[in-house]
């Protein structure tokens, strides 16, 4: 999609918003202050150069009452330590180039985000939804009822789980320990076919693949971050889709495979001039099955135009790989620099989740069968006018 019909078609989706927006905005203008909002990993990476750690979850507010305003498409407000954002905006919560749960790989998302900042610990929340548009094809398999023989629905014909819904829910506690080390974990709660309730949105159900067959995938992530010395960052990130204990679930071989990625990195901050400069190296693992499922509301993609974007790794699933990156910016302009290369295998995001090959155990880790290598070098960078 050209640049000028998503800025159209960012704007007409923000008037969904608009009446809930300038409501709460008008409910709360007496006792809210405005605050900055980091947008990006620049905050983040000052932080690490002043040898402290910050969220890896952006937008996020910055407390500081001598600035006040609006970003495109999205409204933010705050009462120390309560925060709300929303409207339309790109998300990450991640400290990687490629999140493996939650990433930036998506255009934007489009939806509510909040959370509670006591300094030392955080809560952080977010409620995105997602274009629920399917095909006729993908209608039909999205209500056929043969495939999860774990939804209460299963077998009754054509009786799936279809209303035109896709909202994921996650939820976050973060620690930060002697402002070194920041620890996190994150619960995510895809519901599709099925318009959410408040069981969905609990933030503790971590069973919600159990209590939700039929219309719920659930992830787990987990993250954590070092810094060690001033301007210098070791990082790592790991999620779970779904687990097989083969000892004690003989069977479920053919049902949910273990479907894990995790990745780790490190990164060196320092400044040149009024330049912040930022080598870094990552390393990435993703299982063969991870982020697909039966169900295309289910399945861990989101739809923008008639493009299907992946929710977590940029490129997908069954894959291993390094990335070699430099950021370069100022207030006023930035660059990014990336290599990246990876071993890439047969599966991705489009192969049935029937799959026979699924029931091979010892593949799922990845990458499966014949392999390729995947390179990607890139360049970009920004002007902030």
């Amino acid at each position: 999609m050209k640049a000028s019909n998503m800025d159209d078609f960012k704007g007409e989706k923000m008037k969904e918003f608009g009446k809930v927006t300038i409501l709460l905005l008008l409910l709360f203008s007496n006792i809210f202050v405005f605050s900055e909002v980091a947008i990006d990993q620049k905050y983040l990476l000052k932080s690490i150069y002043e040898g402290k750690d910050f969220t890896n979850v952006f937008p996020y507010p910055i407390y500081d009452e001598a600035y006040s305003g609006f970003e495109p498409y999205f409204i933010y407000w705050d009462i120390d330590p309560i925060w709300l954002i929303s409207g339309i905006y790109k998300t990450n919560w991640s400290d990687f180039e490629r999140g493996l749960y939650l990433s930036d790989s998506i255009p934007y998302v489009k939806g509510f985000m909040g959370g509670y900042d006591a300094g030392n610990m955080r809560i952080i929340s977010g409620l995105y939804f997602f274009d629920p548009y399917l095909d006729e094809e993908s209608f039909l398999r999205q209500r056929n009822t043969s495939y999860d023989r774990n939804s209460d629905r299963y077998r009754i014909e054509n009786f799936g789980y279809s209303d035109p819904s896709k909202v994921l829910f996650i939820h976050r506690v973060e620690w930060i320990f002697f402002e070194k080390l920041r620890l996190s974990l994150s619960e995510l709660n895809l519901i599709g076919g099925k318009y959410p309730d408040l069981s969905d949105a609990n933030p503790f159900g971590v069973s919600h693949n159990n209590l939700g067959e039929g219309f719920s995938n659930s992830m787990m992530g987990l993250d954590f971050s070092l810094i060690p010395f001033d301007g210098f960052q070791i990082y790592g990130q790991f999620a779970m889709d779904d687990f097989v204990v083969q000892s004690t679930e003989s069977g479920a071989e053919d049902y949910k495979p273990t479907a894990l990625a995790w990745s780790f990195g490190t990164r060196k901050v320092y400044k040149s001039s009024n330049f912040y400069v930022s080598p870094k190296i990552e390393y990435y693992k993703i299982y063969t099955w991870m982020y697909n499922q039966w169900l295309p509301y289910l399945k861990w993609t989101a739809f923008y135009g008639n493009e299907e974007f992946p929710i977590g790794f940029d490129y997908g699933n069954d894959m291993e790989g390094f990335l070699i990156g430099i950021d370069i910016f100022n207030d006023n302009v930035s660059y990014k620099l990336i290599f990246e290369r990876y071993l890439k295998g047969e599966i991705d995001l489009s192969t049935p989740y029937e799959d026979e090959r699924k029931i091979d155990s010892l593949q799922w880790a990845g990458p499966y069968g014949e392999t390729s290598n995947f390179i990607v070098i890139s360049f970009q960078f920004e002007i902030k006018i």
